[in-house]
């Protein structure tokens, strides 16, 4: 049997509000050759398995004997998947176009991930246009032709803002396997692996094709734990991290650039005082602090 070039696994947790329209958009537009597969972590609520029973001649349902949490659930996923690529969708976006095409030519086994468009959709659908995606789409490296992008440029860009789309992303199966996602991140895993991607000079591709809605709610997991300062701690511990890094790869700008963090601390200010008009005042203070001190600080210690 040919092995797939690419494969879809959607980790799901708890009640899964948006995953019908998940697996609806992903039958629709994927190929019927590309698997895909709905990898369950136990929880004590669930109608994850229910909804996968809609699609049980297309979709393969697996459920967790533990509970992994969300990297762990994420390497699974790797470890799930039979094919070439595998791409991690939420079980609360859409797929909208098929990839598989355009991986079957990539054959450099240092090619890491592949990169594509996403546009943002509300709980209803809608396509929106928050502060944050307009200040991704300006930091986004303006690339018009399907190519590996600069390893210097991809740092540099990475390091003024996230401005990938994390569930947006095929990887390398192969790779993943090997380098893991790291269980001490929570939101901030992709900007931890790109950095570690770039540190052993593996390759990212970019296509130029919108592949993927990406849903922003209250509910979701990156939502809920923005409301918490442990999002900005875990950010600057990459950028730390992404410090390293350029000093060892002697880039210097990239080093500034690190060290900086300028978009993550803005958004910490910005974060901060919002929950003084909240009155949260200690959370507002915390936070304040952690985003005007130093990477070097003791609470960023490894």
């Amino acid at each position: 049997m040919n092995q797939p070039i690419l494969q879809v696994v959607i980790p799901a947790y708890g009640e899964s509000p948006y995953l019908y329209e998940t697996l609806k958009s992903a039958t629709k537009n994927l190929s019927p050759t590309t698997p895909i597969t709905v990898l369950e972590d136990p929880s004590a609520s669930t109608n994850v398995e229910q909804i996968v029973k809609k699609f049980e001649n297309r979709v393969e349902y697996q459920l967790n004997p533990t509970r992994l949490g969300i990297a762990g659930n994420f390497n699974k996923a790797m470890e799930v998947s039979q094919a070439k690529f595998t791409l991690l969708c939420g079980s609360d976006d859409l797929i909208l176009s098929d990839l598989s095409n355009e991986l079957i030519s990539l054959t450099d086994r240092k090619i890491a991930a592949v990169t594509s468009n996403s546009k943002v959709i509300d709980q209803k659908g809608s396509e929106i246009r928050p502060l944050p995606d307009l200040v991704k789409n300006f930091i986004k490296p303006k690339i018009k032709k399907a190519q590996i992008i600069n390893n210097r440029k991809f740092f540099n860009r990475l390091m003024l803002g996230d401005w990938l789309y994390f569930p947006a992303i095929a990887w390398n199966t192969e790779v993943l396997r090997k380098e893991k996602f790291s269980e001490a991140f929570h939101t901030a895993m992709d900007l931890d692996i790109f950095v570690r991607l770039i540190e052993k000079n593996y390759s990212i591709f970019y296509i130029p094709i919108t592949t993927f809605a990406y849903r922003r709610h209250a509910e979701s997991a990156s939502s809920l734990y923005a409301y918490e300062t442990g999002r900005f701690i875990e950010e600057l511990k990459c950028h730390k991290n992404a410090l390293k890094v350029a000093k060892n790869i002697g880039w210097n700008n990239s080093k500034f650039l690190a060290h900086l963090a300028l978009t993550i601390r803005l958004h910490g200010i910005i974060k901060a005082l919002s929950w003084f008009v909240r009155l949260r005042i200690k959370s507002g203070w915390e936070l304040m602090v952690i985003s005007l001190t130093r990477l070097t600080s003791q609470r960023l210690k490894n």
